[in-house]
């Protein structure tokens, strides 16, 4: 082998180095973007369940519905 040959060799391994090493660095940012991003959606991410306050007997209580009556309430058929 001549030194032109050698050279050659060598810039097409080192090549294949860099691009291997491309490559996983893509990798390894995207897994890292994908957690970033689902961690950015679970801090946005709103409660469906919220506090209310009943209209008919003041009770506190926690419901997933527009309603201002509480269970009891309207249960009981209070309007």
């Amino acid at each position: 082998m001549t030194e032109e040959d050698e050279e050659e060799v060598l810039k097409k391994r080192l090549m294949e180095e860099a691009l291997d090493r491309k490559a996983k660095s893509t990798i390894q940012a995207n897994n890292y973007n994908c957690s970033v991003k689902m961690a950015k959606f679970q801090m946005n991410k709103q409660s469906l369940i919220k506090q209310s306050n009943c209209k008919n007997c003041g009770k506190i209580f926690k419901t997933n519905s527009n309603s201002d009556l509480c269970f009891d309430c309207v249960k009981l058929g209070v309007k």
